[in-house]
């Protein structure tokens, strides 16, 4: 790396653009995914919890095993004196700040021109607004693995430059706050290494590695201790159940539970036209870039993450029902651990990268005409910039009309159901445990009580995901044994005794002969057990 480019990075230009990167990922997340987002119920109320187990106390998902220990530390720690809507909104600008921070890095290293990164942030954002491949994604909500994907970025950034000592520093601190991210991460580097390394041996050119005994040691060292505070609780999760509790629960998570993350056979085929044009693209602009280790370190851990994605379709491809598939929980087994993720959130980014040097190389070179290139060129960037800006908030407004908000409500429905919940939390105990609608996610968010069981809030422990599912079906089955006898003091009765529920928030659920609701709004009504 030239002096020149080292010193652009600390100059004033450096920190307005990671401004305006770190800014344009916010206008995306907020725009995108208003608060609470799909997933910050689920990790935000776990947090507040974590730091205040009086909360919601005898909720089942809050009371579970804490798979982000790390994240539910340090964003819960802010719940103590801010709402979670607070919260949610300073850890997103910091999330999106690590990001940008991270992104301005890699692509400095990777891409030529100034204005290069805030260009790929735009062409990436517009990228990720028309789908992905397996429910993955960078800039949304705020969790744990926002600010994994901002340290994973700068453990590649660094790598790329050799400096292996703040690459394991990086990696280790992607690995405490996501150590799916994290480890991923760090096997597609490794595998980027060899395969450098066999390259450069076979090559009449060989030059050193750069990665020296002396640096590896300490590179390694810095690795570990940085990833444990994540990796520990991680990997009690692995040995927390019985044999039969294991089995039971990777099946439930990977062909129920998290289908859509994990089973290849249920990504729709939009999903895999999208990926397989961009890894066309990708595949044909890749060559046209240079061969130093820094463009090829990348591109190696690119095809490191593809490696995965495609050992995890050989996994999950088979016949469905699941259990038809030979030797199907061997294949669940490792399908948990998401061989998709990356593949799925580094893609667009290595499209990205090719198609930003590929516009450098063609209209950016530097021409016999200096100062007519010079004025050319800015033309070209201003246009370049405005037209990729254009595509952005085209991909969003097309993401926002194709995908309404998660809760796939109406206006009105929307309106009671805030109003349903805020009128429990002023007027139920903290005490009171509610049956809820199965599929609604922020619950606790606006009620702030807790929940007997909800879909979205599945435990990572294997106990708890086996007590999650037999919940469920247990619900499922009560309603069925007393719908047709209208649900009466015998099937309260049962179902007090049995689940400790002591109040309903229903929207079908009826009706009911000897109780009468202690609230309802047009569309929900609240019931208390006697």
């Amino acid at each position: 790396m030239t002096s020149e480019s080292t010193a652009t990075k600390t100059s004033p230009p450096a920190i307005l653009l990671i401004l305006l990167i770190a800014g344009s990922f916010a206008v995306d997340s907020f725009l995108r995914f208003p608060i609470p987002g799909t997933n910050e119920p689920h990790y935000l109320c776990k947090a507040k919890h974590y730091w205040n187990p009086q909360w919601c106390e005898g909720d089942f998902f809050l009371e579970s095993s804490n798979a982000h220990r790390f994240f539910y530390q340090v964003i819960g720690f802010f719940t103590q004196w801010l709402t979670l809507t607070q919260t949610v909104v300073i850890a997103r600008l910091t999330g999106c700040l690590l990001l940008a921070i991270g992104w301005f890095r890699l692509l400095r290293v990777l891409t030529p021109g100034t204005w290069s990164p805030l260009i790929a942030a735009a062409l990436y954002l517009g990228i990720a607004a028309f789908g992905n491949f397996s429910g993955e994604w960078i800039v949304g909500g705020i969790e744990s693995k926002v600010f994994a994907y901002g340290f994973l970025f700068l453990a590649l950034a660094n790598a790329c430059e050799q400096h292996w000592n703040r690459a394991g520093v990086y990696l280790g601190l992607t690995i405490c706050w996501h150590p799916i991210v994290g480890v991923w991460g760090l096997l597609c580097a490794l595998f980027a290494l060899l395969c450098y390394a066999v390259v450069q041996r076979k090559s009449l050119n060989r030059t050193s590695l750069g990665l020296t005994t002396s640096q590896a040691i300490p590179a390694i060292g810095w690795l570990i201790l940085c990833s444990l505070p994540g990796l520990i609780p991680a990997l009690s999760l692995l040995q927390g159940g019985t044999p039969r509790e294991e089995f039971s629960a990777n099946f439930i998570q990977v062909f129920y539970r998290l289908k859509h993350h994990l089973d290849p056979m249920d990504f729709d085929t939009f999903s895999y036209l999208l990926y397989g044009l961009l890894l066309v693209v990708w595949f044909i602009l890749r060559r046209k870039e240079s061969s130093d280790f820094q463009f090829r370190f990348f591109q190696y851990f690119i095809a490191g993450t593809l490696g995965l994605a495609c050992v995890g379709l050989l996994l999950g491809a088979g016949p469905r029902p699941a259990t038809d598939m030979p030797y199907y929980a061997f294949r669940m087994s490792l399908l948990k651990f998401y061989p998709f993720r990356l593949f799925d959130s580094l893609l667009p980014l290595a499209v990205t990268v090719t198609v930003i040097n590929g516009i450098y190389q063609r209209c950016f070179a530097p021409t016999e005409n200096a100062a007519g290139s010079q004025q050319g060129s800015s033309r070209l960037a201003v246009v370049t910039v405005s037209l990729l800006s254009l595509a952005l908030f085209g991909g969003v407004f097309y993401s926002a009309w194709a995908k309404p908000p998660v809760h796939k409500m109406t206006a009105q429905q929307r309106s009671d159901w805030l109003d349903a919940c805020h009128w429990i939390e002023e007027n139920t105990p903290e005490s009171a445990l509610f049956l809820t609608p199965i599929h609604q996610s922020d619950f606790k968010w606006y009620a702030q009580r807790p929940e007997y069981v909800t879909y979205k809030d599945c435990p990572q422990d294997a106990p708890g995901i086996v007590e999650w599912n037999r919940r469920l079906k247990y619900l499922r089955k009560w309603g069925q044994n007393y719908y047709n006898e209208g649900f009466d003091d015998e099937g309260l009765q049962v179902l007090k005794r049995e689940t400790g529920i002591t109040h309903l928030l229903v929207k079908r659920l009826g009706p009911f002969k000897t109780i009468e609701p202690v609230y309802q709004n047009p569309t929900y009504k609240i019931y208390q057990l006697p």
